[in-house]
């Protein structure tokens, strides 16, 4: 977790520089101007975004983003979630629908849809034995809250607070146990669980370009024991530290 301080602190960063720049543009004084552009195509980050009517906006994103597993076990014997997988590459495509109570105070409600991959492990142990881990595949589906507060016509920050249902795929393991070769036996079977999610964004840019930073965690009951281990296996719940990045072009 410790390694993902930098990002954040240079994420910080690069909102206050865009903060101090955007400051000689006042700030608006009408709800009229927070739609300068009332429906406009996107690349990356928010992709389409509407006003139907001057206080209620909608909008479609698209997010690339990194995920990193926490030290939650797996094993009643002390191995970890990070000792079985490495970090994930995932997307997610949010829909949301915000009321601007104030020119620069929205709230309103968020649906996202996530695929996410974990990169599977090499495992060795002391006696020579080891394991090789597939990747992992989750699915998730999350509703929620959110709440967003515009410093600037371009720049503005975003929390969100949501729950729903991650999907795990089957994942299997193959290796050597005891000097006996195994190969594809189940570790995890297929499972849906509840999923808590809690994050933010913070989106600095210009008239024509625009970054999305994004950050949160991801609270996930534990994926499910698989048919071919023994109770030794009895994963925790797995927690996630999330890092995203959009890039919006306007035309």
């Amino acid at each position: 977790m410790n390694k993902t301080l930098l990002p954040l602190l240079f994420v910080g960063a690069l909102s206050s520089a865009a903060a101090a720049q955007d400051s000689a543009d006042p700030l608006w004084t009408d709800l009229a101007e927070s739609r300068a552009f009332p429906s406009f195509q996107e690349q990356g980050g928010r992709v389409v975004e509407e006003w139907y009517t001057p206080r209620l906006r909608g909008s479609l994103s698209f997010f690339g983003r990194a995920s990193f597993p926490g030290n939650t076990e797996v094993t009643s014997d002390g191995l970890w979630y990070s000792d079985f997988f490495d970090w994930a590459g995932g997307v997610s495509v949010e829909g949301d629908l915000l009321s601007f109570l104030t020119p620069h105070w929205a709230v309103g409600g968020y649906l996202s849809l996530n695929w996410d991959r974990f990169y599977g492990n090499r495992l060795n142990f002391f006696n020579g034995d080891f394991v090789d881990v597939d990747d992992m595949d989750l699915t998730t589906v999350i509703v929620g809250g959110k709440v967003l507060q515009r410093l600037s016509p371009y720049v503005y920050w975003e929390g969100r607070l949501g729950l729903g249902i991650v999907h795990y795929a089957k994942v299997e393991w193959s290796g050597v146990d005891g000097g006996t070769p195994f190969s594809n036996e189940e570790l995890f079977k297929s499972i849906n669980r509840g999923v808590f999610e809690l994050g933010g964004r913070i989106c600095v840019g210009d008239r024509h370009i625009q970054g999305d930073f994004g950050f949160g965690m991801r609270f996930m009951g534990g994926a499910a024991r698989g048919a071919d281990v023994t109770s030794l296996v009895d994963p925790d719940m797995l927690i996630t530290f999330m890092l995203e990045l959009g890039l919006s072009v306007r035309f």
